[in-house]
């Protein structure tokens, strides 16, 4: 078997590279003794002013459209396996269906409702989204090719560190928020200023409050960085986007707990078949049960740590790259 993934250009600038979905992908099918081909469709690094500059982006997304047909053309993939691909165009994508026996597959990272392509959507023979929600409601509007896939997890790049005391000084925390600033994200970190998070990622400097800014250490973190964040808070929060996830669980549930972390998280009806509410994740449905939630966790180890561990069993076991991966073949075989 032959796949040809569509991606977004893969360029080792520190640690997004190995954070970098498509990347574990093609490192889990190769794993299973499959032939992978790397596509670009977006453009980093160098480059980068193509998706930026308005005079010839859509110049770029023109070729880059009609070399992806003819690429399928020549090499022939049995799969076509995209990430996303928000600028691959549904004509292109019917080009290639009309022109080729290859498989189209879209694993959608986010909520198509919330910032996804419609007319995309037809044209792949599977096009997988991390939330019942979602699935149910492009079913209810006839796409019957949409599939629920939930999110997962790289144990190469997440996994449980080891700190040095440099390391403990700089990511230890109590508790931690690692996540871009969001509005409601924001007031959010604002109703729990008592236990003073730790905030890690994009946009917190612009928060305009002097206690948000000196909760910030100073930069978004990925990788073995984000792993050690992980590895060295005590308990991880884990707030969901309200818009992108409405049933659905985010990629940081999976990678959290790959890290042997404890989170709290807000619930979220998919998590029930995820894990074990409770006894793998704990998670709050109001800001008065999460304040009295961090003090209790806060005072318990051993419950943290077995919880934590029961989390990162499961998690190794079922919501891996490698385990959807196989999920993916084996719906594609049938």
């Amino acid at each position: 078997m032959k796949i040809l993934i569509v991606t977004a250009e893969q360029l080792k600038q520190g640690e997004r590279y190995s954070d970098d979905k498509g990347w574990s992908f093609q490192k889990s099918f190769g794993r299973l003794g499959i032939i992978v081909e790397n596509y670009f469709y977006k453009k980093k690094g160098k480059l980068s002013f193509l998706e930026k500059n308005k005079n010839v982006k859509d110049i770029w997304h023109s070729i880059m459209n009609r070399n992806l047909v003819s690429h399928v053309k020549k090499t022939v993939p049995d799969l076509l396996f995209i990430s996303k691909g928000e600028t691959i165009t549904p004509e292109t994508l019917w080009e290639i269906r009309k022109r080729t026996a290859t498989i189209i597959v879209n694993v959608f990272p986010v909520n198509p409702l919330y910032m996804g392509k419609f007319e995309a959507i037809e044209p792949c023979h599977h096009f997988f989204v991390k939330d019942t929600y979602v699935r149910d409601t492009l079913w209810k509007a006839g796409l019957k090719n949409v599939r629920y896939l939930p999110q997962c997890t790289d144990p190469d790049v997440h996994r449980s560190v080891e700190l040095s005391e440099d390391d403990k000084a700089e990511y230890g925390a109590d508790v931690s928020l690692i996540g871009s600033l969001y509005p409601y994200r924001l007031k959010f970190i604002e109703e729990l200023l008592e236990f003073g998070p730790v905030i890690w990622g994009k946009g917190w400097s612009r928060s305009g409050r002097q206690e948000i800014k000196q909760l910030y250490r100073g930069r978004d973190i990925r990788g073995s960085q984000k792993a050690k964040a992980i590895s060295g808070t005590k308990i991880s929060l884990n707030p969901h986007h309200p818009l992108n996830d409405i049933y659905g669980v985010n990629r940081r549930t999976y990678d959290i707990a790959a890290c042997g972390g404890f989170q709290i998280a807000d619930y979220k009806k998919d998590l029930e078949a995820i894990f074990k509410i409770g006894e793998e994740i704990i998670c709050f449905r109001t800001l008065d049960e999460l304040k009295r939630l961090i003090p209790y966790y806060l005072k318990h180890s051993e419950e943290r740590a077995a919880i934590a561990d029961a989390a990162y069993q499961r998690v190794i076991k079922e919501h891996t790259y490698e385990v959807r991966a196989r999920t993916i073949l084996g719906l594609i075989k049938e």
